[in-house]
């Protein structure tokens, strides 16, 4: 194709609506959220003090924690961090204030949770994998350790449930069915990596079928910009775009170093060294096999890896065609490099030096 992306001189501004206390607004007849991971039933509002049916409206809401895997050393590692999360978030659908009848109602029926992944690149870096270059036996470790994750998940939701009772909506999920996200994955993602399953799948349906589930939805893979900051983490399941990054918010400013940057500042695959998004897309393909909404995934580009620094229609058309075979759900930012708070050149060093950086006293560790 001849189609390309030519990049503009000028630039443009651009709004983002914020609406308070709901932060939903309607657009040309549909509710928009600014939560893009989040794949969950809404319905118009046409009511705002009182709610007898779905008709009335449904707003759905975020109730959002994700595991560290940073700090996982084995995939039995996450039976306690996923029964904290899931127990600690539907406690908070208790108890916590409700804009209006539409969002409470609803999301008390269906108890949604959305607890996702963080430091996911420290992760693959400490298992010695990264991005790029992910082979069958790379994808093969994520399909074993992701599958942990979800499935105690599930176990921590379906123990609930025998606890403290089943979601009310239970009949409008795919659990009703006794069917797990392994079930209805893309089987695409075969190509990738063997099915092969650590966990007890059956046992758990068992137990499912028998009790319930106290959540309709358990996993969600959001952005953790900020969090990743305060606990000096990598950004959810993204590559960090520099060694060292320089973020502003409205706290200030501060520079957030990878973790263990000593010791592997040269084993970290950075985001605009990469000379394509295609090992991540096999990755997101794998994780989504065992989540039960959809990922909103990032695709990146560098210029300069393309002739004349344009980058054809054809590459990006090339990556959406070949993520939707393997199950992909939705995209969600397509992201080229301007240098903003980042290297100034890419591959250059910003100007703080890696030598200032105490290991026993570094800035960005603190809260």
């Amino acid at each position: 194709m001849g189609i390309k992306i030519n990049y503009l001189e000028e630039r443009e501004s651009v709004y983002d609506i914020t609406v308070e206390d709901t932060h939903n607004f309607y657009a040309n007849g549909i509710l928009v959220h600014n939560c893009a991971e989040i794949d969950l039933p809404t319905n118009p509002m046409l009511k705002t003090e009182t709610w007898e049916s779905r008709e009335d409206g449904e707003i759905a809401l975020c109730t959002l924690a994700a595991v560290n895997f940073g700090l996982i050393s084995k995939p039995e590692d996450f039976e306690e961090a996923c029964e904290m999360s899931v127990r600690a978030l539907d406690a908070l659908l208790t108890y916590q204030e409700y804009p209006s009848p539409a969002a409470e109602i609803p999301n008390k029926a269906r108890r949604t949770l959305g607890i996702g992944i963080n430091n996911f690149a420290y992760w693959l870096v400490k298992n010695g994998l990264n991005y790029q270059d992910i082979d069958s036996e790379g994808l093969a470790k994520i399909h074993e350790y992701v599958e942990a994750w979800s499935y105690y998940l599930i176990k921590a939701s379906i123990n609930l449930a025998e606890e403290q009772g089943q979601c009310e909506w239970f009949d409008q999920t795919k659990y009703v069915d006794g069917q797990f996200p392994i079930d209805t994955y893309s089987k695409n993602v075969d190509e990738l990596v063997a099915p092969v399953y650590k966990q007890d799948w059956d046992s758990l349906r068992v137990k499912l079928k028998e009790h319930g589930i106290r959540n309709s939805t358990l996993m969600a893979l959001m952005p953790s910009e900020t969090s990743s900051q305060i606990i000096n983490s990598t950004n959810g399941i993204e590559a960090p775009r520099a060694l060292v990054s320089i973020k502003g918010s409205k706290d200030g400013v501060l520079k957030q170093v990878v973790p263990e940057i000593r010791k592997y500042k040269n084993k970290y695959d950075l985001l605009w060294e990469q000379k394509s998004p295609k090992g991540y897309l096999k990755i997101c393909a794998v994780i989504q096999k065992f989540v039960d909404q959809g990922i909103s995934v990032n695709t990146s580009y560098n210029p300069k890896f393309y002739e004349d620094g344009e980058i054809p229609l054809s590459v990006l058309l090339e990556d959406l065609i070949e993520f939707k075979r393997f199950g992909g759900k939705q995209l969600y930012y397509h992201n080229t490099p301007d240098g903003a708070g980042e290297l100034d050149d890419i591959g250059k060093e910003p100007e703080t030096e890696l030598d200032e950086l105490e290991e026993e006293d570094c800035e960005s560790c603190k809260l």
